[in-house]
């Protein structure tokens, strides 16, 4: 991504920061701040949260969650009540009232998102839809992402690629000898291997320590202009972080600019997370192998076409 491109999303999100500004002008006219507000609309959803729930849905930090949970008791919008199985901490609950004023409170914000979507047609609508849920969706895996590090792989990193790989694979139960990648001899030495032309490997560091892999390479037995995505593996750490879809996306970025006309990888269905990420990253299912990549145990072949 150019720098043109990024200055122009905050451009466009500080315009939206703005124009949100109205809804909060509206949360104080009613006596309450946007962080209150934001409060009574989880507790709406759910049947109770603690507090540090309540921040944690926020962004906040407890004490501040927990100054707005006590405006709102002090209003008679939300009440507290002791947890069950922890005596020292409180559930906290939205009253009657408070749903009142949540009603309240989404009438005002339909009027305002209404009116401006009115100003759409349905496909716009939807493509404002889908950008929204990304955007909203990209911004919190990147927040997730702080402390990790993804960087082209050094020999000193081969030890540690190399547990990684060992690691995870024996939690899948993704076996040597049954023809799994985790048993091929450049797994010991991958920083040499993909120190050919077109092929590149890289690390996800956290806290100096290696935690997660994946590379891509010219697929053996192809034509030259297929390249395939390579052992693609996180340990727990990096899960849920969007650190694979991250990962992925560079590799695909340096194909594309070596000027591969594909990818193709090569998976089983016991690794349901990286199937769903690869469907909906545009990768389309194979009925038959390409190439030689010497793993006919993995059943499941993916190409992804570059336009």
């Amino acid at each position: 991504m150019n720098k043109d491109q990024v200055r122009q999303i905050r451009q466009y999100s500080r315009s939206l920061a703005r124009e949100w500004k109205l809804v909060a002008n509206r949360a104080c006219s009613q006596g309450l701040s946007v962080s209150e507000i934001h409060s009574l609309i989880e507790l709406s959803t759910v049947e109770s949260l603690s507090v540090q729930e309540v921040a944690d849905l926020l962004l906040i930090d407890k004490s501040n969650a927990s100054r707005a949970l006590k405006t709102l008791g002090n209003q008679g919008l939300v009440e507290f009540k002791s947890n069950d199985a922890d005596r020292r901490a409180k559930d906290v609950f939205i009253t009657d009232a408070g749903r009142e004023r949540v009603s309240l409170v989404h009438a005002e914000a339909d009027d305002q998102v209404g009116c401006a979507l009115g100003m759409l047609g349905a496909h716009e609508r939807e493509i404002v839809g889908r950008g929204l849920q990304s955007y909203a969706k990209a911004l919190r895996y990147s927040r997730l992402q702080e402390g990790f590090y993804i960087r082209p792989i050094t020999a000193a990193d081969d030890h540690a690629v190399a547990r990684v790989i060992r690691l995870v694979s024996e939690e899948y139960g993704l076996r040597a000898e049954d023809g799994f990648a985790v048993g091929d001899p450049s797994v010991d030495h991958m920083s040499s291997v993909y120190a050919d032309k077109g092929s590149r490997y890289w690390v996800v560091e956290y806290k100096g320590q290696v935690v997660g892999g994946g590379g891509v390479a010219a697929l053996q037995g192809g034509s030259g202009n297929v390249c395939e995505l390579q052992k693609m593996y996180f340990t727990s750490e990096c899960r849920g972080r969007g650190l694979g879809r991250r990962l992925v996306l560079m590799a695909l970025e340096f194909a594309r600019n070596f000027g591969y006309e594909a990818c193709y990888l090569e998976t089983t269905g016991e690794l349901r997370e990286a199937i769903s990420l690869y469907k909906a990253l545009g990768f389309e299912m194979q009925k038959d192998s390409l190439g030689d990549t010497g793993h006919d145990v993995c059943e499941l072949r993916y190409l992804y076409r570059f336009d």
